[in-house]
């Protein structure tokens, strides 16, 4: 007896669940952990890398420090140039945190290193370029900012050296962001730390044993810039993370590159409005005198030291938003960034209590100089009181940037300085007469505004929405 098949109860029909990419390794491990886990476990070396980062740099200013008031100005003029660097690397190297982060959550490690290798390109030909203009203006540029001649005599070959060499340190910052956002924090730490410990006995040979001067400081940083950027490139071609650039092409590739754009140009012309903007207060604050500008570059520097715990977040938080994007997970990078504010606050609030009630003692790291210390003691309070309102601008900025919203951010900060930071800093300064202190309050009100912007962004979730 044989039976019909077309009487047997037909099978039900079930579709195929869609197979996606895994993610790498390091991207799996470290979403299984929670949020605020994953974020310090990213984060502490990258705080550590910036303290040491920090440190150095502290080292060598108080080097020059003690050379007097006209050799610390004209290094701070200097510097001020050489932040127009940072819409260069910094720009290259957030697109480079958004894309790469993305891809390898996505499972996507191949399109994650053609992303590197790109930005590693871009990053060496926008160095080369810029270099030359800092080798060739240095003196001319300094004088447009407002130094005096002779701040400008001594600062022109510093900023042709730092400058004009600037494509050596470009292509180690983009090829460490990449580490980064593979989840690998500790590898660049590591890089950090080496080269400081190359990098600040190098300085104080030639500053203090050689009584180089500026000159002396600038030569330092070369073959430490260089050692450590071929050091970066071997370690990605090797693989780390599960990210390696060695096998791919290494041409420009205009799909690729308008990816890498559609990211990093806001946010270069935001850090390029920034550097812009720094200057223009360097441009308020000498007018205040030596001793005033001279304060404020170690005001900076200890602004700078109270913040960096929020530096380390920040990255954590990039490469974690888009990490679980990449994973199709918008709740868990919700999650990540406001576990990153609160640790952040946590760090810099502390960090700042200390530069409001010792305010002397903390500018006395850096100078003797009795006068430079009595000009940046407001100045000094003031900060240490903004501290709170720097971590939600540090930790949600780097989240909405991992997530590519670099065109808020821009719209952000674009408004603040325009609106608040610069007309607040020249009006409180000068008319209320209130000087240096008076700078210093107009930037703690831009923080404070720009905090809840970002934190509203943040929280409307419209960041999620974005195709990168």
């Amino acid at each position: 007896m044989t039976l019909d098949t077309e009487e047997l109860p037909a099978e039900p029909i079930t579709a195929e669940p869609e197979l996606l990419p895994a993610p790498t390794a390091r991207v799996a491990y470290l979403a299984a952990m929670s949020p605020a886990r994953a974020a310090l476990e990213l984060a502490w070396p990258g705080i550590v890398e910036q303290l040491v980062r920090a440190a150095s740099q502290a080292a060598v200013i108080a080097f020059i420090g003690h050379l007097g008031a006209v050799q610390l100005a004209a290094a701070g003029a200097a510097l001020q140039f050489t932040f127009l660097l940072f819409p260069v690397f910094m720009a290259l190297s957030i697109g480079t945190v958004a894309l790469v982060s993305r891809r390898l959550g996505e499972g996507r490690p191949e399109d994650a290193a053609d992303v590197v290798r790109q930005s590693l390109m871009l990053g060496a030909l926008l160095g080369i370029a810029t270099g030359l203009a800092f080798a060739v203006f240095a003196r001319p540029l300094l004088l447009a900012l407002g130094a005096a001649p002779d701040v400008a005599d001594a600062g022109a070959p510093y900023l042709a050296i730092v400058g004009g060499l600037n494509a050596f340190q470009t292509v180690w910052t983009i090829g460490t962001a990449a580490l980064r956002a593979a989840g690998d924090t500790r590898t660049p730490m590591l890089l950090s730390i080496g080269s400081a410990a190359l990098a600040v006995p190098l300085a104080y040979v030639a500053v203090v044993v050689l009584d180089g001067g500026l000159v002396g400081a600038g030569l330092a940083f070369v073959p430490v810039n260089v050692l450590f950027c071929a050091i970066t490139i071997a370690i990605l071609w090797r693989g780390r993370a599960g990210l390696s650039v060695a096998g791919g092409p290494w041409r420009l590739r205009p799909a690729v590159v308008r990816q890498i754009a559609d990211i990093s140009v806001p946010s270069a012309a935001e850090s390029f409005l920034f550097s812009l903007g720094l200057m223009a207060l360097a441009g308020v604050v000498l007018r205040f005198g030596t001793e005033a500008f001279a304060a404020h570059q170690l005001v900076l520097q200890l602004e700078s030291l109270s913040f960096l715990p929020c530096v380390g977040f920040a990255a954590a938080a990039s490469a974690l938003v888009g990490q679980s994007l990449g994973l199709r997970d918008p709740a868990r990078a919700t999650r990540v960034g406001w576990a990153a504010v609160r640790m952040g606050a946590l760090w810099t609030s502390a960090v700042g209590l200390v530069l409001a009630l010792f305010p002397a003692a903390s500018l006395g790291l850096f100078t003797s100089d009795p006068g430079v210390v009595a000009a940046g003691i407001g100045s000094t309070v003031i900060i240490g009181l903004a501290q709170p309102a720097q971590a939600v601008i540090f930790t949600l900025g780097g989240a909405l940037r991992g997530a590519g919203d670099t065109r808020y951010t821009l719209k952000v900060t674009t408004l603040n300085w325009v609106v608040v930071r610069l007309p607040l800093a020249v009006l409180l300064s000068m008319p209320f007469g209130l000087g240096l202190a008076g700078v210093w309050l107009a930037i703690a009100a831009d923080y404070h505004v720009r905090g809840a912007l970002f934190a509203r962004r943040f929280a409307s979730g419209a960041w999620q929405r974005l195709r990168v």
